[in-house]
């Protein structure tokens, strides 16, 4: 009964179907209300249970995986609703659940214990909300795929299991917008890695120089949908797309973006980070990063976003970013760069008005009204070419007059005054043109 425009509340009669064992999906409708103990008695002995996209309010009943049947629970979609209270625990007696979305609601509290009980969870969402507490319960999802706990008030650090080989499948990591701190590991061990987002949080440090190597033989385009073909499950993410935040439906195994910006992280950006050849944005902006920008960024062939603003990045642009023909969008502004911007056909086009270089106060040239200092100095050897050819063709003209006419005048000239007034003439003109070689 899914996509309607069904609305009220679920009826309570829905407990009397006694052989619904597979699946019930009313979601994208506009259904309303709390759901009783009862229903979810009833609802706890499906292998799918999809309420998302409705208006339910109330607290998540604890009855909903108070039973264990045969097949507990594959899926369970409670996302975008406005369902409040904390997480029941009785959540951990759906062991074979797969699939477990909470987001986009108003939950709050710590997420229970007991949820480390879901040892084959593939996907855990629970963005959006107004959980707390640490995350280290992703350590017991030993087959993890993706996890997306974006947008809530988690704190402490990231377990390291998160990135370690005991999580050899994960694909997906959001955690954007909470209140973790701490370091990323150096040693990173996610070989499936396609998205990982850890933007607006306290993460501090170095960025680990071998977090580049996962990008590097990503598909560039397909159009597989990475989602659970079995289920269909929505993978719900927020991204900033070009500085814009955009929500996906859906993600795809071209969809490939390290961001980590809004953080504390320090230090160079590490000249590894060209082997991500596979990855089709990066996001460094907002931290404290510094030392020049890594010419390896060139051999990043299938870059298509680059935000590196707000750090204090410095040293010249690199001329090899022109030769990324794929980039569509670039943002180099408030840095500490320097020097003259690098032209190309298609490098001009990614900052016509100038806004991507702004806030760096030593660039120059375009798009920028500042002219180099390269350039001023060719303006200069041009005035002092044109003044040294005015001199050249003085002295040859005067070399003539004297070479040439000189002995035809003195054997006309026959009275003393008019000789004297001549050879005053010449010594007249050399001091001038000297004067004029002492002066340059």
């Amino acid at each position: 009964m899914s996509h309607n425009n069904l609305t009220g509340v679920i009826p309570s009669c829905i407990s009397k179907l006694q052989n619904l064992d597979s699946s019930f999906d009313v979601s994208n409708n506009k259904l309303c209300g709390e759901i009783s103990a009862e229903i979810g008695v009833t609802l706890s002995d499906l292998e799918v249970l999809n309420l998302a996209g409705n208006e339910f309010s109330g607290s998540i009943p604890s009855s909903i995986c108070s039973n264990i049947p045969i097949y507990s629970s594959s899926t369970i979609d409670l996302s975008n609703n406005k369902f409040s209270g904390v997480i029941p625990n009785t959540i951990g007696n759906c062991r074979n659940l797969e699939s477990l979305n909470l987001g986009n609601n108003s939950l709050k509290g710590n997420v229970p214990n007991e949820i480390g009980q879901l040892h084959f969870l593939n996907y855990l969402q629970l963005q959006d909300n107004y959980l707390e507490g640490t995350i280290t319960f992703i350590s017991k999802f030993p087959d993890l795929d993706v996890l997306n706990l974006a947008n809530n008030h988690f704190q402490g650090n990231i377990p390291r299991a998160l990135f370690g080989p005991q999580h050899p499948y994960v694909r997906i990591i959001s955690l954007r917008s909470n209140k973790l701190n701490g370091s990323l590991p150096n040693e990173i061990s996610l070989s499936h890695l396609l998205i990982l987002d850890l933007s607006h949080n306290q993460l501090s440090g170095h960025i680990p120089t071998k977090l580049g190597r996962y990008w590097m033989n990503l598909p560039s385009y397909s159009s597989v949908q990475l989602t659970d073909q079995r289920n269909d499950n929505d993978i719900q993410l927020q991204m900033v797309i070009n500085g814009i935040m955009v929500q996906f439906q859906k993600v795809y195994p071209y969809d490939s973006v390290l961001d980590l910006s809004c953080n504390m992280f320090e230090g160079n950006i590490p000249t590894e980070i060209g082997r991500s050849k596979g990855l089709r944005r990066l996001n460094l902006s907002h931290n404290h990063l510094s030392g020049n920008l890594p010419v390896s960024i060139a051999d990043m062939s299938n870059l298509v976003s680059l935000d590196l603003s707000f750090n204090t990045l410095s040293g010249q642009i690199p001329h090899s970013l022109t030769s990324l023909d794929s980039l569509g969008f670039l943002n180099l502004s408030y840095n500490e760069l320097s020097g003259k911007i690098p032209r190309g056909t298609h490098f001009d086009t990614l900052g016509v008005d100038g806004w991507a270089f702004v806030g760096n106060a030593l660039l120059c040239g375009e798009p920028t009204k500042k002219v180099c200092e390269v350039e001023e100095d060719d303006q200069n050897d041009d005035q002092e070419d044109a003044s040294e050819k005015l001199i050249f063709y003085s002295i040859v003209f005067l070399g003539f007059v004297v070479g040439f006419w000189g002995p035809f005048l003195v054997m006309l000239i026959k009275r003393d005054k008019m000789w004297f007034l001549y050879w005053k003439f010449i010594d007249y003109f050399v001091v001038v043109i000297i004067r004029c070689i002492q002066n340059k």
